[in-house]
């Protein structure tokens, strides 16, 4: 079974979509012997650096016009969904030679973006092609290009979204979670106290700084509980085009001395960091299809504070793993959160219910499972 995973972003950037592609070629290649995988993504930068990859798994990179460079033209600054559209389409006609070539049997695409290019090389290729659903990135005309498509959705909620938007019925198959990796760990003494004193409690968030993520509500709520006397340490990990308004934001609300800016961490040393963690916190208020970040933190049995909107609805359990809070509404979020951190036994109670609820449902090795024998039924579909 030759399998191609493409998408551009795979090889550039980092987030959840990206997570997935890695992990699944990882899970697909050491589980199954009759696959092979290549990765398929843009150009990367200088400085981004690759998982081990097994030997039956390549990885393939191609030039493309990136959004960012779009952006800078006066009439396509303000045109978001047309410009990922068309750094997908000038990565998609630099792939086509690749994919006519090589003749996947599979061609699993995550974004309705790369459509119409894997449309075109399926029919010169006969490659079968799986439509992969993370979100609700649209565009005139996509329906077109998805007519009796299969398709697997995420979350329950994209799937719903993806079925109104394209009137066909994906297959949820959930983001996988490495529960290897993502486990409970003793603290780290020297990190722990690099970082915040004995008596601050620890919260977290980790995520791209975009608006949409929702970090600037969190930074409000930091204010609030500091007003209660409450000493807390927030740490934000990941970067974005947010950043600086969110380091604005903490100087505004006076605690900028109280947040500190981790940057990109590699999952690898993620662990540490939720090992020192009282609370992890998702503040999403859009676009949020599952919240595999919320995942990783629970499977190391950290409680868990999230906006109770879309796919952090089937990964927080509210009050058995953590709590929700109405999306953008800083003054329950900290209320939420104050609830927890006064609470040491809940908190406990609600990592170690995590955890199991983790595995039980979002463990690699059935996910991968899950994405292999939708592979075989489209193989073997007319």
């Amino acid at each position: 079974m030759k399998v191609a995973l493409f998408n551009v972003t795979t090889t550039t950037k980092t987030g959840g979509v990206e997570s997935f592609v890695w992990e699944l070629a990882r899970y697909l290649t050491a589980n199954y012997a009759d696959c092979q995988v290549d990765i398929i993504g843009g150009v990367s930068p200088k400085n981004f650096h690759y998982p081990v990859l097994d030997s039956r798994i390549r990885v393939l990179t191609r030039p493309f016009v990136a959004r960012e460079r779009l952006r800078k033209i006066p009439l396509l600054n303000r045109l978001y969904g047309q410009t990922k559209l068309l750094e997908r389409l000038s990565f998609g006609l630099a792939c086509l030679p690749l994919l006519a070539r090589e003749r996947y049997g599979i061609i699993h695409i995550q974004k309705p973006y790369d459509l119409p290019i894997v449309q075109l090389a399926g029919k010169l290729s006969g490659s079968k092609i799986l439509f992969g659903c993370h979100g609700k990135d649209f565009f005139p005309g996509d329906k077109l290009f998805a007519r009796h498509l299969p398709a697997v959705s995420c979350s329950r909620y994209n799937a719903g979204i993806v079925q109104a938007h394209f009137g066909i019925e994906p297959a949820v198959i959930y983001n996988g979670i490495d529960t290897e990796l993502f486990t409970p760990r003793p603290i780290n003494a020297e990190l722990r106290n690099s970082l915040a004193a004995p008596e601050e409690f620890v919260i977290m968030h980790v995520g791209r700084q975009v608006r949409w993520k929702g970090a600037q509500y969190l930074i409000q709520a930091l204010g609030l509980l500091q007003a209660r006397d409450l000493p807390v340490k927030l740490l934000l990990a990941g970067d974005g085009p947010y950043r600086k308004e969110l380091e604005a934001q903490a100087h505004r609300c006076g605690v900028a001395e109280s947040v500190i800016f981790l940057g990109n961490v590699p999952n690898r040393d993620l662990p540490d960091y939720y090992a020192l963690t009282d609370v992890v916190v998702g503040t999403s208020f859009a676009n949020e299809t599952f919240g595999i970040a919320l995942c990783e933190a629970s499977a190391c049995e950290c409680p868990l504070v999230a906006s109770n909107f879309g796919g952090f609805k089937e990964v927080v359990v509210a009050e058995e793993t953590g709590l929700f809070y109405h999306p953008q509404d800083a003054q329950e979020l900290a209320a939420q959160l104050e609830r927890l951190l006064l609470d040491p036994d809940c908190r406990r109670r609600m990592g170690q219910a995590g955890r199991r609820f983790v595995v039980e449902n979002f463990g690699w090795p059935a996910v991968a499972r899950r994405v292999y024998t939708e592979y075989q039924t489209l193989l073997n579909s007319e």
